[in-house]
C-alpha cells in the first residue's frame, strides 16, 4: 500500500517537473523571439533617423542662392551679352493694309425739293424694281423729296422711293390753274401759336360761293397731297403729329410756324371735291412756307388753291 502511494507521488512530481520543464522552454523561446522582433524595431527606427539627418545635410547644402549672392553673375552675363551682341536697328512694324468697302448705292443722302411726275411712276417701298409697289403716282403729281440715293432714286415724304428720271423740277400738267390772288405773307411776318397776318391785299370777288366773312384771307398756297406712312414692320401708319387720326376731307400738314396746330382752314376750290374745311392735325420735313399737304387716299394733281383762316 505505501509502495502504490510512493509510486503515485513519484509520478506526481515527474509529470510536474516535465509540465513545468515544457511551460518554461516556451517561456524562455517567446522572450527571445519578442527580444528579436524589438531588436529589428529598434534598427528601423535608428534607420530612419539616419536618413532624415541625411536629407537636411543634402538639402542644405543644396539650398538655391539668394538674390544677392546671384547678382554678380547675373550683372557679368549682361555685361558679357551686352559687348558679344552687335547693335541693331529696331524693328519695323508694318499695318496690315485697311480693307475698304464700296459705299452702298442704295444709301439715302439728304436732300430736300420739290419735283413732278413726268410720267405715270410706281411709287415702291424702297430703292429698286424689287420692291413692292405701293402705288402710282400720275403724270403731273408733285412729290416731295426729302433724300436721294447714288443708285437714281428719291426718297419721297412718305418714305418711299422713285426713280430720279421719271421725274421733272419743272410742272408737267395740272388740273387747276394757279389763282390771280396776290401772294401770302412771309413767314417772318408770323409766330408759332398765333393766326398769321397778312400784308394788305385785295379779297377775291368770290370764294365760291361760300361765306368767307369772319375769315381771315391769307392768300394762294402750294397744295400737295400725302397718305398712310409706312412702318419698318410693313404696315402703315395714319396717327398725326397732334395724335389723331387721319381723315381725308379733314386732316392737313402745315408749317406750324405760318398755321399753328388746330387751325381751321378754308379752301373755297377743294381740290378733293369736300366741303372746303381742314384742320392742320399733322407737319413734316417737306412742309414749309405757303405750302399745305392735304391726307388723301389715291393719286390726285397738285394743284394751288386760295386760303382762309377760320377765326
Amino acid at each position: 500500500m505505501g509502495v502504490s502511494i510512493a509510486a503515485v507521488v513519484v509520478l506526481s512530481v515527474l509529470v510536474f517537473a516535465g509540465v513545468y520543464t515544457l511551460l518554461d522552454s516556451k517561456a524562455r523561446e517567446d522572450r527571445a523571439r519578442r527580444n528579436a522582433q524589438a531588436a529589428v524595431l529598434l534598427e528601423a527606427v535608428e534607420s530612419s533617423s539616419a536618413a532624415a539627418e541625411t536629407s537636411e545635410t543634402i538639402a542644405e547644402t543644396e539650398t538655391a542662392p539668394t538674390q544677392e549672392e546671384l547678382a554678380p553673375s547675373i550683372v557679368t552675363e549682361q555685361t558679357e551679352a551686352s559687348e558679344t551682341t552687335p547693335d541693331t536697328e529696331p524693328v519695323q512694324q508694318t499695318e496690315a493694309p485697311v480693307e475698304t468697302t464700296a459705299a452702298d448705292p442704295n444709301a439715302v443722302e439728304e436732300f430736300y425739293t420739290s419735283v413732278y411726275a413726268s410720267s405715270d411712276i410706281n411709287l415702291r417701298s424702297g430703292p429698286g424694281t424689287e420692291y413692292e409697289i405701293v402705288r402710282v403716282i400720275h403724270v403731273g403729281e408733285g412729290i416731295d423729296v426729302t433724300g436721294r440715293t447714288a443708285s437714281g432714286w428719291y426718297r419721297t415724304y412718305s418714305g418711299n422711293f422713285v426713280l430720279i428720271s421719271l421725274t421733272s423740277e419743272e410742272p408737267v400738267a395740272t388740273t387747276a390753274s394757279p389763282t390771280s390772288a396776290t401772294t401770302a405773307p412771309t413767314a417772318a411776318t408770323t409766330t408759332a401759336g398765333t393766326v398769321p397776318t397778312t400784308p394788305p391785299m385785295t379779297e377775291p370777288a368770290s370764294a365760291g360761293g361760300a361765306d368767307t366773312s369772319g375769315m381771315t384771307y391769307y392768300g394762294t398756297c402750294h397744295i400737295t397731297f400725302y397718305g398712310p406712312q409706312p412702318r419698318g414692320d410693313g404696315t402703315y401708319s395714319v396717327t398725326t403729329a397732334t395724335g389723331t387720326t387721319c381723315s381725308e376731307g379733314r386732316t392737313c400738314a402745315a408749317d406750324w410756324s405760318i398755321f399753328p396746330a388746330g387751325t381751321t382752314l378754308y379752301l373755297p376750290n377743294d381740290p378733293l371735291g369736300g366741303d372746303g374745311y381742314y384742320t392742320v392735325e399733322d407737319r413734316g420735313s417737306g412742309v414749309s412756307g405757303s405750302h399745305i399737304d392735304l391726307f388723301a387716299h389715291g393719286s390726285h394733281t397738285v394743284t394751288d388753291c386760295e386760303v382762309y383762316i377760320v377765326n
